[in-house]
Formats: structure tokens, sequence, C-alpha cells
């Protein structure tokens, strides 16, 4: 089983938490929704207690279901972010009868061979990088996280190889691969930041073509903004967590024996 990180009663809604790449703790500024939540945050590939394993989608995929599983409730809510935005998108496509709702944020989901090119090549100086402990606390600390939560990331982050930065954009997964993402019923919201590179912008828009999946673009905002701009994403995110995790949660009741 994956290993993960729980915040909040089991009896209230559960969200799934799926964080970006090598980032732990990208809802550090989200964990506060326990109060009314039920939080999972698996350590996806390349994070945390995960971090020694390479990256593959499709094997990420079967774990995380493999987990959903576990949990024998109906439906629960899902929140990605980048590489788990992407993660996010597989599992809805693939098992949407588990969510009662899906947030994707900043979803890079139409990488060409041009765009990638400059993150595959530069994978082992930045993969490096990640193992000067000073710099990723730093980080971190940037990012809004806890001192413990940047001291945890500088640890894991030195285990990082080449070979596992790269499998992060190596794998990217695509929106054209999922001809059944357009007939999804779920409902669903897109959000990136003003900042975000034409890329990011654009995959919002391919993902908005789909009626049940409303889009936003955060003002003021880069692709950190679930750490950086959580004043503003923080009452988006809860109030559709809210409409769509309800329901879902009352008939879980109803059915109880």
């Amino acid at each position: 089983m994956i290993h993960y990180d729980e915040y909040g009663d089991r009896k209230n809604p559960t969200i799934l938490l799926l964080h970006g790449a090598g980032a732990l703790d990208t809802f550090c500024q989200q964990y506060c929704f326990q109060k009314q939540f039920h939080l999972l945050v698996p350590h996806l590939c390349g994070a945390g207690e995960s971090v020694e394993e390479l990256y593959e989608p499709k094997k990420q995929m079967e774990a995380l279901f493999e987990l959903i599983r576990s949990l024998n409730k109906e439906k629960i809510g899902l929140i990605g972010h980048s590489l788990g935005a992407q993660l996010a998108l597989m599992l809805i496509c693939e098992h949407p009868e588990c969510f009662s709702c899906a947030v994707l944020l900043s979803a890079w989901v139409n990488p060409t061979e041009r765009s990638l090119k400059p993150y595959l090549r530069l994978a082992p100086m930045m993969a490096a990088m990640l193992h000067w402990k000073w710099l990723v606390r730093l980080q971190g600390r940037y990012w809004n996280y806890s001192k413990e939560q940047a001291d945890y990331m500088a640890e894991y982050s030195r285990h990082i190889t080449a070979e596992q930065y790269r499998a992060f954009f190596q794998y990217t997964v695509r929106l054209c691969d999922y001809p059944n993402y357009d007939s999804l019923r779920l409902p669903m919201l897109a959000i990136c930041g003003s900042g975000e590179v034409r890329d990011m912008k654009r995959s919002l828009e391919l993902l908005g073509r789909n009626p049940s999946c409303q889009t936003r673009i955060l003002p003021r905002s880069s692709h950190d903004f679930p750490m950086r701009a959580a004043d503003r994403l923080n009452p988006i995110l809860l109030e559709f967590m809210k409409r769509y995790t309800q329901d879902s949660f009352k008939g879980e009741i109803n059915n109880e024996p």
C-alpha cells in the first residue's frame, strides 16, 4: 500500500490531494481544510517515503486506485497540482465512478517535444541542485512550508536522481490519450495562474472544452499558487468542494447499517 499522510476526521468527506513533482507538501496551505474534510496526501514517486521509486504514471495510478478502494467510501473528492493534476486526470478518466468531483490545478496536458526538451536536457543539473539542503530549505520556506516540512523536503530531495527527475517530464500525461474525457459528466474545476506559460494556459482551454469542467485563471499568480496564493485560491476550492462532496457524503451516511 502506498504511504500517505492523513489529516482530519475520517467521518468527514474525503479529499485525495495529489502533490506536484517532488513536492510532498504542495498543499501545506490547504491542510487547514481538515476542519471540514478528511484529507489524504499520498507520497507519490519521487517524494517523501516514495522518493527512491521511479515515476511511472500507470503504476502510480494503480497504487492510488488501490488506496481509494481501501477507504470503503462510495465517492471522494480529488485535487491535484501539476504532476498530481495529470494523475488526477488519469484517475477520473479510468475510474470516474470513484469521485464526486475533481479539481485540476496547473494540469499540463498538451506537451510537445519542443516544450519538453529543455526540462529533459536540464534534468542532471536540476537533480544535482536538489541535493543542496540549504537551497531546498530556502525553496520550502518561500513556498510557505513550516520548518519541519522544509527540513523534510531537504532530507528526501537529496535522494532524487537525474533519471527520476527526467521521468517527471518524460512521462507527461497527454489529454489526447484520453478521448473519453470529453464525455465525462463529473463536476470538475481547472485553474492555472495568470503568470504561467502558454502551454499551461492552452491546457486549461483544452480541459474547458468539456462542459462539465469550469475553468479559471487565478490573477497575480504563478505555477506555485497553491502555496503562494492560498488567500485567493482557498475560498474557491472550499466553495467547490462543499458543493459537490456533501450530497455524496449524505448518501454514504444514509447507507450505513
